[in-house]
């Protein structure tokens, strides 16, 4: 991981916890913000996981990510979540379009959910979430770190496209 983006991450989290961290309030046991929230128990990672079915993974890594996504945005919506399903959005919305034309606008969009994602995975982490949710955020990130370094190789006459990313991902595996 280059050292631009370790110093990116790192402004990203201080910037968060300066504003009174908006990273995840569904797995925060103090939120008592939605009535969905839990209020005293521990959060329920179970019901994600069965409707991921974790087990069963596309051959495709993006299609998984996608599916994840899916899942991901509705549960965190069903827990009151509704900045950390934002945020999920605009990463769903980045895996849809990866055909989209090079701009610095949709570069620094990457980015910032890039960012969002490594946080959100190492909240997870701190938290001691399911291995199954924390290894479903890794694959994302990997996705991600994989479209921003084709998305920088483009700017060289490389194409980027989804073929071309689902290829170079397969090949990781």
């Amino acid at each position: 991981m280059s050292v631009h983006i370790l110093a990116c991450l790192s402004q990203y989290v201080e910037s968060s916890n300066k504003k009174g961290s908006i990273m995840t309030p569904s797995i925060d046991p103090n939120n008592n913000n939605s009535i969905n929230s839990q209020m005293s128990d521990t959060f329920n990672w179970a019901s994600l996981i069965n409707q991921h079915q974790f087990g069963v993974q596309s051959r495709n890594p993006i299609q998984s990510c996608i599916h994840f996504l899916n899942c991901f945005i509705s549960h965190e919506s069903l827990y009151g979540d509704s900045e950390g399903a934002k945020e999920m959005i605009k990463v769903l919305m980045i895996l849809q379009s990866v055909d989209a034309p090079v701009s610095q606008t949709g570069d620094r969009k990457i980015n910032r959910s890039y960012e969002y994602v490594c946080a959100y995975r190492d909240l997870l982490l701190e938290t001691s979430a399911p291995a199954d949710i924390c290894l479903q955020f890794s694959r994302l990130i990997e996705v991600l770190e994989t479209l921003l370094q084709m998305r920088q190789q483009s700017k060289l006459g490389v194409l980027c496209s989804y073929g071309q990313l689902n290829q170079r991902l397969m090949c990781n595996d």
